[in-house]
């Protein structure tokens, strides 16, 4: 098993049984420490400020939460939650680079989402130098004891993630959890940069043990996940806060001048569920934007209609009589044009709406590149093939696809071999035990943020204990 900064293998001796389930605004300059050390949230997103402001609560006594926020809304919303935001003003610019502040700028760009923000970072623009001279003076004013980045595909999040390494402060990545009511918490990142898939081999997963009431636990979330049962969701203590009216005019004007504009898409592709085939794989298409095609896709990058095709001649070279089925995501409808595809390939079938778990119970196969579907395939015990990088895409578990040549072997091996149900039972219990945290940003309880912010503490403390904070 190689070592993970989290520890695994200790946490997992300790919870074999069942789980126990007004300030001013700050001033850097006149910044004074506290007894309690500072967690700083940097641009959260405004669905997720106000579940933030709880978790920050919660660390108390032993730390506090500081906000860094660029966004209208989210900064509306903090003042009204009673927390100090940083910066003064949410954008500036100035024209030359900060002095004595080392920025990776190829490492940083391979981290982003946004092709405009690597635009940003490639010609040193000025609203980017002003970014990094405000983020490098917030860490060396409030000297934070952990640094929370949500996604970390963000220009402030990549960038402040290279500024606190330099330091040596603990950072802590969040993201959406891939089981129903989780959230991922990781000190190297989300997703494929996770440290999940490094922490413990398959064979040593395979033989964890649960206590009877964590099985039934297990077994009742994802009986409750197939039969369609809604994700938890409770609202805040005290109602949900809104953003004040003149930052909603201002994000709305922000948006229209920056929202790609709707294109006539799709026209070919039914937005109800159409007959499914007999026999059929599914793909699933993702958003072509998200981070997840953008930094985690190195076989097709967002190139989709091309991994169609491939999957197209694979199954020709498979079985013809095997069916393809894509869905549409349901964000990307009116963004990306699928029509020229579907007239391509006459022979696919196409969903443009409905319930994915119509479709996983029928599949034979679940291709995906690397999205949340891998794990609902498994959930419904499909064999799953990758086309790209994430933290379950470990051979044994699934068939990953790592060069175009092997696609069609792959996928033979996929629909040909019996599905090691055994494995995959322990793997989901293995991320939903010990690798997700049980809360979610839409669930405002108590156990919700208590969960999160008990596993902030424990990874900060160890990263600092380690070294990586000292």
């Amino acid at each position: 098993m190689a070592s993970g900064p989290l520890s695994t293998r200790r946490r997992i001796e300790t919870l074999k049984t069942a789980r126990t389930p007004a300030r001013k605004r700050l001033d850097v300059q006149g910044f004074r420490p506290q007894s309690s050390s500072p967690v700083v949230f940097i641009d959260p997103g405004p669905n997720l400020v106000q579940f933030f402001v709880g978790v920050g609560a919660a660390l108390s006594p032993a730390y506090r939460p500081v906000f860094f926020s660029r966004q209208v809304k989210s900064r509306s919303l903090l003042r009204r939650l009673g927390q100090d935001v940083y910066p003064r003003r949410r954008s500036g610019s100035v024209e030359s680079w900060p002095e004595g502040i080392r920025i990776d700028p190829e490492q940083l760009i391979a981290r982003l989402r946004k092709a405009s923000d690597r635009e940003l970072v490639r010609q040193r623009a000025p609203v980017f130098c002003w970014l990094v001279r405000e983020l490098d003076r917030f860490l060396e004013a409030i000297r934070p004891s952990g640094v929370f980045l949500w996604n970390g595909s963000g220009l402030a999040a990549a960038t402040t993630e290279q500024l606190a390494r330099a330091r040596g402060i603990p950072l802590l990545f969040g993201e959406n959890g891939y089981l129903p009511n989780t959230l991922q918490l990781d000190p190297k990142g989300v997703n494929a940069f996770a440290s999940i898939g490094l922490q413990m081999r398959l064979a040593d997963i395979q033989v964890l043990r649960y206590s009877e009431q964590q099985l039934q636990e297990f077994d009742s979330l994802i009986a409750g996940y197939r039969s369609g049962q809604p994700s938890i969701r409770s609202e805040p203590q005290g109602g949900r806060i809104r953003p004040s009216l003149t930052a909603y005019l201002i994000q709305s004007w922000i948006d229209w001048r920056q929202r790609p504009r709707s294109i006539r898409a799709n026209t070919l592709i039914p937005r109800s569920m159409p007959v499914l085939p007999e026999r059929f794989v599914f793909f699933p298409l993702q958003v072509r934007n998200d981070s997840q095609l953008i930094v985690h896709s190195p076989l097709y990058g967002n190139r989709l209609d091309a991994a169609i095709g491939d999957l197209v001649q694979a199954l020709r070279e498979i079985d013809p009589a095997l069916r393809l089925v894509v869905k549409l995501h349901p964000a990307d409808l009116k963004k990306t044009d699928y029509d020229p595809v579907a007239r391509a390939f006459p022979e696919v079938v196409w969903v443009g709406g409905g319930d994915v778990r119509t479709i996983l119970k029928r599949a034979d196969c679940v291709i995906t590149v690397n999205s949340t579907v891998g794990i609902e395939g498994m959930i419904f015990g499909k064999p799953v093939v990758t086309l790209g990088q994430n933290f379950y895409v470990r051979e044994g578990l699934v068939y990953p696809v790592r060069d175009r040549d092997a696609l069609t072997p792959q996928l033979r091996r996929a629909l040909r071999e019996p599905l090691n149900e055994a494995l995959v039972g322990q793997y989901l219990r293995y991320l939903y035990f010990f690798a997700f945290v049980h809360a979610h940003w839409r669930d405002h309880s108590p156990e919700s943020v208590r969960n999160l912010a008990e596993r902030m503490v424990e990874i900060i403390r160890q990263q600092t204990t380690s070294g990586v904070g000292a």
